[in-house]
């Protein structure tokens, strides 16, 4: 075995939900760098966001509660509520993030990727394995390991007949930072959920012609009466307990997650009601299959394009997890209170679908004060 820095805790990603769990720890009497570690595979803070989408203001992300405050986070004069909520989300969270890592010592390391997560022969402790800048790996030998490293980073696109044969642009939202090059394009957008809602209103705003496609019809949730659609905030990840009990039952028994749009639905905003009544958010119905210079419906129909873009959702980061054989037959990890049903050294914060950002933060304390039992006990 390589000589491993022994440590309790490891927390894998340093998004919203790892930096609270770091908090949590922290806040709980754990010192970092001693008691525990943030493993980061960004070059610096800001998780995903700072690949995100040009278009994206904080406004939007606060209303969508796709951000959030973390938890001390205003105490230390870092609310964004003395921000300018216009600015774009992928300027403004890597330096309140940066800010927030320093003001309460969390000392992140970023630029560290975990590649490999095993137990080690005859002993009750995993050996993480990390990858860092030029390639130099290091290794840590811990108690528990938290896995908060979202799914933005593996993006899924669905197989179709014809996919190698389209000579046009293919690109998964995921990978986009803006839609501005799509000007005066013919735009497949490919996805049922609030992501590819919003790439197609993006795609009019800038002068391309988006067209849509869904499995299934949308799932439009109208907003209160009396709301004022443009500012009301939209609790969308508030969902009714027996719903959140079904999901977490799925979770426990290791079963396929039902899709998040399926779960939240689509927010009937202002815009997006605009969308529809021009027309750009009238499904063609589901994909049959591309051809050279467009793309075939179900129903038959066909339409040119010059461009597809699929948002058709990621899948969890958690391929560093596979020597630990988490899966069961299904592909899915069995999971109870955040935890592996199968090997209890492990959790999830952020797992399956619903799971809001404001509802990750609350299962990262969870999991955080779980953690610290687990320690003890």
């Amino acid at each position: 075995m390589p000589a491993a820095q022994h440590i309790d805790i490891v927390v894998v990603g340093a998004g919203a939900a790892g930096l609270t769990v770091a908090y949590s720890l922290r806040a709980m009497g754990l010192e970092p760098l001693a008691d525990f570690i943030v493993l980061d595979e960004q070059a610096g803070p800001g998780g995903a966001w700072r690949s995100g989408w040009d278009f994206l203001t904080l406004r939007e992300g606060l209303r969508s509660r796709d951000v959030v405050e973390l938890p001390g986070q205003a105490e230390i004069d870092l609310g964004f509520s003395r921000l300018d909520s216009s600015s774009r989300i992928r300027d403004v969270l890597p330096r309140v993030w940066r800010s927030y890592e320093d003001a309460y010592d969390l000392f992140v390391a970023h630029t560290m990727r975990v590649t490999r997560v095993e137990s080690i022969r005859s002993k009750s402790d995993l050996l993480v394995t990390a990858r860092g800048a030029g390639a130099r790996e290091s290794y840590f030998r811990a108690s528990l390991l938290i896995n908060a490293t979202g799914t933005w980073t593996t993006p899924f696109v669905p197989w179709y007949r014809g996919m190698d044969r389209f000579r046009g642009e293919q690109r998964h939202a995921q990978t986009l930072e803006t839609v501005s090059g799509f000007a005066g394009r013919r735009v497949l957008v490919v996805g049922g959920g609030r992501t590819a809602v919003r790439i197609a209103l993006e795609l009019d705003r800038v002068g391309a012609k988006p067209f849509w496609s869904t499995r299934r019809t949308p799932d439009f949730h109208p907003l209160p009466r009396f709301s004022i659609a443009s500012i009301t905030p939209i609790m969308v990840g508030d969902l009714n307990p027996a719903v959140r009990h079904r999901i977490a039952r799925l979770a426990a028994r290791g079963k396929p997650m039902p899709s998040d749009v399926s779960v939240r639905g689509i927010p009937l905003t202002k815009e997006v009601f605009e969308g529809m009544r021009r027309g750009v958010l009238r499904t063609r119905g589901p994909v049959a299959h591309l051809e050279e210079d467009g793309m075939r419906f179900a129903d038959g129909t066909r339409e040119p394009l010059d461009a597809v873009i699929w948002a058709t959702g990621p899948r969890e980061s958690a391929r560093h997890l596979a020597p630990l054989g988490l899966r069961d037959a299904g592909g899915t990890p069995k999971i109870s209170g955040g935890w592996s049903r199968r090997d209890p050294r492990i959790a999830f914060v952020g797992y399956g679908p619903g799971v809001d950002t404001a509802g990750a933060l609350d299962e990262a304390v969870r999991v955080g004060e779980d953690a610290i039992d687990r320690l003890v006990g």
